[in-house]
């Protein structure tokens, strides 16, 4: 990237740019079932495997087709998941946005805050005109962050994607910048 890396700053939280070192994280949150319930992919069995993706991150980073932060909570300075912006198109001033954090970092408001700064990151700084995310099926608390954040429903999609031995229905919401 030309210019600095965005740092977003939340209340209890730094969202911060995504480091090389940064393999603990992904390995952590990857490898946990329970964070992958509903994410296409089969848990991390080797940090191989998140050196791998993080690599992949990295690049889209470095390429801009992608914001990937890791979230370090200020007061421990312990990073509890990562999240971004990713498939970002200048062309169609779009993004999705994707998110997690480790499960005992669940239900205490902080993705509330993480998706309010990266949504706001991508209003002023991006000038998106749309952010958008796939989000499986049962899913509930998602779906919930979201909505009350002013997404949509866009879409239904059955049976869209095959992972782990069937197939998942996603729905589509989109925030539109007006």
């Amino acid at each position: 990237m030309n210019k600095p890396f965005p740092i977003l700053n939340s209340k209890r939280l730094i969202i911060r740019e995504m480091k090389s070192t940064d393999v603990d994280i992904v390995f952590a949150f990857n490898s946990s079932k329970d964070c992958l319930k509903y994410i296409l992919r089969e848990p991390f069995q080797t940090k191989n495997q998140a050196i791998e993706k993080l690599n992949f991150f990295l690049e889209a980073n470095k390429k801009e087709t992608a914001y990937w932060w890791v979230f370090t909570l200020k007061e421990t300075n312990e990073d509890i998941g990562y999240g971004g912006l990713f498939d970002i198109s200048k062309e169609h001033s779009r993004a999705e946005i994707g998110y997690g954090i480790i499960q005992k970092y669940w239900n205490k408001g902080f993705m509330s805050e993480i998706i309010d700064e990266i949504i706001h990151f991508g209003k002023s700084s991006l000038s998106l005109h749309k952010i958008y995310a796939y989000i499986l099926n049962g899913n509930q608390a998602s779906m919930q962050l979201l909505e009350k954040r002013g997404f949509k429903k866009e879409a239904h999609l059955k049976e869209h994607s095959f992972t782990k031995g069937k197939y998942w229905d996603e729905t589509i919401f989109s925030l539109i910048n007006k």
